[in-house]
């Protein structure tokens, strides 16, 4: 059996004393790590310390024992508090202890120098589960496994993430986020059900589970929504062909009015979906901004959606670097007889939409600058 052992929690030297190894029970041969050691047999550990009772605990929980055997020696704290405690901090504290112990009892026995601990180890979760953990880094990491989970069309996802604090709360947002991603996965954009689960509930090093609810197999809504994306492509790709760029490749504002003249009548009570947006149906704002992002995924241009305290929009890349781009841009225009129709200002940097009163999760997403008024203004200040 593969044997893992924390080697971030392995601080303290183990020094053996010749006298204490002739009391042993038996011929030990014995194998040192940093806090603890390993003997001959591999279900018997020896420790001195708090730690080192703490990480042959991990050893043995790493490992997805059962059981096995610690052995304190020269041991000066309190050893029935001490174990309590260690106990509650691989089962409460540790990711792996967390995600996969349901129980942990011992038994101690005081044998002439040391006390021998004996443990008992009942699992929650099966050591598959426990070995197939993917670990990632940071928010970047536990984003891209999200998106992973919506793309893939899986009904839960579990690993394991390092630098990351967020909450529960957050792990949600993330996945209605990533599900807003994808644009032709429209069953996505609106889950019945998204349960979070983290291993333990804090700290920087944590096990996530994620698992979405439908209201039917997840294999009936990937076969729906694969049917869906074959129709909306085709829409698209009609589309774009009847309005080729006026240069290499379309910008941001040719898109939004293809969007623009290819949709409906804008209503509150109107299609959230893409497709039928491209085919004319009376849009919503999210319809529209389905529509919008899947036409600039199909043309390479970099959107991604931002949901924030007024709704739901995107921001986009474009030359001068990224913009916001709220669905108020996408709103068919309206005939006049005495004016040409105009369109809301599509674009926004972070400030102008601040001062419009927007607000949102500005580390999730890509700061939006006028770099090139920042450039002007930093010409213009007078020399020191």
């Amino acid at each position: 059996m593969k044997k893992r052992i924390p080697a971030l929690l392995l601080t303290l030297t183990l020094t053996l004393s010749g006298c204490s190894a002739m009391l042993e029970r038996g011929h030990e041969t014995i194998t040192t790590h940093v806090d603890y050691a390993v003997t001959e047999d591999e279900s018997i550990l020896r420790a001195e310390t708090y730690q080192g009772l703490v990480n042959a605990m991990l050893y043995f929980v790493s490992g997805h024992r059962t059981a096995g055997t610690i052995r304190l020696y020269n041991y000066t704290g309190d050893v029935e508090a001490d174990l309590a405690n260690a106990r509650d901090e691989v089962m409460y504290e540790d990711p792996l202890g967390a995600f996969s112990v349901r129980f942990l009892n011992y038994d101690t026995t005081r044998i002439l120098t040391y006390y021998e601990v004996e443990l008992h180890v009942t699992y929650s979760r099966t050591l598959p589960e426990v070995n197939g953990l993917r670990e990632v880094t940071g928010l970047a990491g536990v984003r891209q496994e999200l998106s992973r989970l919506i793309e893939e069309q899986r009904e839960s996802a579990l690993f394991l993430a390092s630098y990351f604090s967020g909450d529960q709360a957050l792990v949600e947002g993330l996945v209605r986020l990533a599900g807003y991603s994808s644009p032709a996965l429209y069953r996505h954009h609106d889950i019945r059900q998204v349960s979070v689960s983290l291993y333990p509930e804090t700290g920087t090093r944590r096990v996530i589970e994620v698992k979405l609810g439908w209201n039917q197999s997840a294999e009936a809504v990937a076969e729906e929504e694969k049917g869906y994306a074959q129709l909306l492509e085709t829409a698209a790709s009609a589309l774009l062909e009847a309005n080729p760029p006026a240069g290499e490749g379309y910008t941001v504002d040719e898109l939004a009015a293809i969007v623009r003249s290819a949709s409906g009548p804008r209503s509150r009570d109107g299609t959230d979906l893409a497709l039928d947006v491209l085919s004319g149906e009376p849009a919503s704002d999210l319809g529209l901004t389905m529509a919008m992002e899947y036409l600039c995924r199909q043309c390479g241009v970099e959107a991604e959606p931002v949901q924030g305290q007024s709704g739901l929009w995107l921001i986009v890349s474009t030359p001068e670097g990224y913009r916001h781009l709220l669905p108020q841009g996408l709103w068919p225009l309206e005939e006049s007889e005495d004016d040409p129709p105009e369109p809301e200002q599509l674009l926004y940097t972070d400030q102008e939409l601040s001062e419009l009163g927007y607000s949102w999760p500005e580390t999730l997403h890509p700061a939006c600058e006028d770099y090139a008024a920042q450039e002007d203004q930093a010409d213009e200040s007078p020399a020191p």
